[in-house]
């Protein structure tokens, strides 16, 4: 390790003190001074015999770098002793999101065994879901009495991938196109199902397990039955990430509008993927490229899940822009059905919304605005961070003016045959999904 043991201020003022007190106990002939300046002279002269000749050799780590919100992990570092080696301090600072135990950092341990590292660490608990940075992180042994000092020169930073904690969304109502081979939809064609389709005939090829005893003894001949097929289909959940309205206060009970869009598409991916479909995730304009292709299986899930933890708000930047319209362009597999999640400020989103429904795909667009936010008494500090106008009055005009335009894109959305609903966690998309399903027979138009 790089770095050397320098002396302390302690030594220099113990020293030095030590020193005055001696020669003038012996100008004056105080013996009370001479007592009292030997022992400070005698400890800086232990801690010059016996400090530490080499650097230690550190070893860091993080206990856990993949955490749930709510979740705690240990940040610690071993440091092997050497000789003349006592004390050990660190500090790990934290974010906004990431709360230290003991809270300012500061960890300290003394050697117990010369032949046994000494370990320091601090807990940290995560509060929100994303990428959370540490440190950077500081090291500091000490000699003998604290005469002589050596800091790491390395100051370690450290990432934790934390994920979100998914809601509460079951639905009963099937997806309108599936298109899979296996699933638990039930499919428009006749297959080999669970359930019943109908009751015909006998004709050759057809298995005689699927004789109907019943009919065929009340006609005098052969009937079998038939089933609907059941297919999987493929979802696509939609996040959009333009805008981040609200407030993340886990004590208050209050969430931002990307807080709820990232609950909300955990959900609907873990529902989903437990009925065998397939579930891919695209997050729109946000700070980093984030695709999930659709896929099923029970590792989907957290692959989704670690898609979600990456979600960050836009920052405007030119090549975010340039990511935005690229997503914006990528074909969705047809038959798929679009799940958009997003707090309805962006233009972008809802136009992209209107074009993938009049390609012929199911959209279904949820809310994902805090109720808070449309108060008509917003709080001011709110009106504030939403428009990003200092002014209380004026941002509160703007931000009225914003929702009187968010209401009428919303309108446009449901003329355009795109239905806009609010997330209400299990059952939110059921009435909408029926609706899709009475009117998948009906021939419509299909944009190309």
């Amino acid at each position: 390790m790089s770095g050397r043991w320098r002396p302390t201020r302690a030594l220099g003022r113990a020293l030095l003190v030590g020193l005055l007190l001696l020669a003038f106990g012996a100008v004056l002939g105080r013996g009370d001074l001479v007592v009292l300046g030997a022992p400070l002279v005698g400890a800086a002269l232990w801690s010059v015999v016996t400090r530490p000749r080499r650097a230690p050799a550190v070893r860091g780590a993080l206990a856990e770098p993949l955490l749930r919100e709510g979740e705690a992990t240990t940040w610690r570092m071993d440091v092997d002793p050497v000789p003349g080696l006592r004390d050990v301090v660190a500090h790990l600072p934290g974010d906004r999101w990431a709360r230290t135990t003991p809270t300012h950092g500061h960890v300290a341990a003394a050697v117990a065994d010369p032949a046994l590292a000494v370990p320091v660490g601090v807990e940290v608990t995560v509060q929100r879901w994303g990428v959370r940075r540490l440190g950077p992180a500081q090291l500091a042994a000490f000699g003998d009495l604290g005469g002589f000092a050596w800091v790491r020169p390395e100051q370690e930073t450290a990432g934790i991938a934390v994920l979100p904690s998914p809601g509460a969304f079951t639905s009963r109502a099937g997806l309108p196109h599936p298109v899979g081979l296996v699933g638990q939809h039930r499919s428009s064609r006749p297959g080999s199902g669970t359930e019943l389709a109908d009751v015909r005939p006998f004709r050759t090829g057809d298995r005689l397990r699927r004789v109907h005893w019943p009919v065929s003894l009340r006609t005098g001949s052969l009937h079998v039955t038939t089933t609907h097929g059941d297919e999987d289909a493929e979802v696509r959940v939609v996040v959009d990430a333009l805008r981040d309205l609200g407030s993340h206060e886990p004590d208050a009970g209050r969430r931002s509008s990307l807080d709820v869009a990232v609950e909300a598409a955990g959900a609907v991916a873990a529902h989903y993927l437990t009925t065998g479909d397939r579930v891919g995730l695209s997050v729109l304009g946000g700070a980093g490229l984030v695709e999930v292709p659709a896929v099923g299986g029970h590792h989907q899930l957290a692959r989704i899940l670690l898609g979600l933890g990456r979600a960050e708000p836009a920052r405007g930047t030119v090549g975010e822009d340039r990511r935005l319209r690229a997503q914006l362009r990528r074909p969705v597999a047809p038959g798929a059905v679009v799940v958009l999640l997003s707090a309805l400020v962006s233009g972008e989103a809802l136009a992209h919304a209107v074009r993938l429904s009049r390609s012929g795909h199911v959209v279904l667009v949820v809310d994902t605005l805090p109720p808070g936010l449309t108060a008509p008494d917003l709080p001011a500090a709110d009106a504030v961070a939403a428009t990003g106008i200092d002014d209380p009055r004026l941002a509160r005009l703007v931000w009225r003016l914003r929702l009187l335009d968010r209401e009428r894109e919303v309108r446009r959305c449901a003329a355009a045959g795109v239905p806009v609903l609010a997330w209400a966690g299990p059952g939110s998309l059921d009435a909408v999904l029926r609706g899709v399903g009475r009117r998948r027979r009906t021939p419509r138009v299909a944009l190309r």
